[in-house]
């Protein structure tokens, strides 16, 4: 399966500004892009673009050549910084894991969750451990794609090594295409196969 990004431009209408400009680069399934750049040039634009939360103001978003699926499950999944943002806190984690699909048991192991967290509400979690929960959400039977924005940001270094750890061997193992969206470039050149610097257009 393939990703794509063609000519994509956007800008919120009715904002002058252009975001992103003219932005180009496709992978495949099990490849490792890394979007780097300063803060202000698009990074999580671009992120929220692929994962189809968000259209092109020009260009494409294209899945093996195709348009993304706007009423269907998008292949394409997004994970950002901030995992407390990603679920209800008035859900506890097993309603959840289960709005999205039936937990994989195989899975939820090798992602380190315990079955007693998912009895318990998101604030009783760690980020670590919260950050692995919105990971392993995502991960359902038709996600191809796996959009990174910066996840392992508000982590310790140590919980960050075990959260990359993690993500790079399920990506391996399901050979999934792996967007890894960061302004850390030592990071982007440990795990990702190719790099698109993105420049802040409006910068003067």
């Amino acid at each position: 399966m393939r990703l794509e990004a063609k000519q994509v431009g956007f800008r919120y209408q009715g904002v002058t500004p252009w975001i992103l400009k003219d932005v180009d680069f496709v992978l495949e399934s099990g490849q490792r892009i890394a979007l780097v750049g300063p803060s202000g040039c698009g990074k999580s634009t671009l992120a929220k673009l692929l994962a189809g939360y968000l259209e092109p103001a020009e260009g494409q978003i294209l899945l093996d050549g195709k348009p993304l699926p706007k009423k269907e499950y998008c292949p394409a999944q997004m994970i950002g910084q901030h995992p407390e943002q990603a679920v209800n806190p008035r859900w506890k984690l097993k309603k959840t894991l289960t709005e999205c699909w039936s937990p994989d048991e195989d899975l939820l192991a090798a992602m380190g969750i315990e079955d007693e967290w998912l009895k318990r509400w998101p604030s009783e979690l760690s980020g670590g451990e919260l950050q692995r929960f919105c990971i392993a959400r995502v991960l359902g039977p038709a996600t191809k794609f796996l959009v990174c924005d910066e996840i392992s940001t508000m982590l310790d270094v140590i919980t960050q090594a075990q959260i990359w750890k993690l993500v790079l061997r399920i990506a391996k193992e399901r050979q999934l295409g792996l967007v890894v969206v960061t302004h850390n470039m030592a990071l982007a050149e440990k795990v990702c196969d190719q790099i698109v610097a993105l420049p802040d257009i409006n910068k003067r």
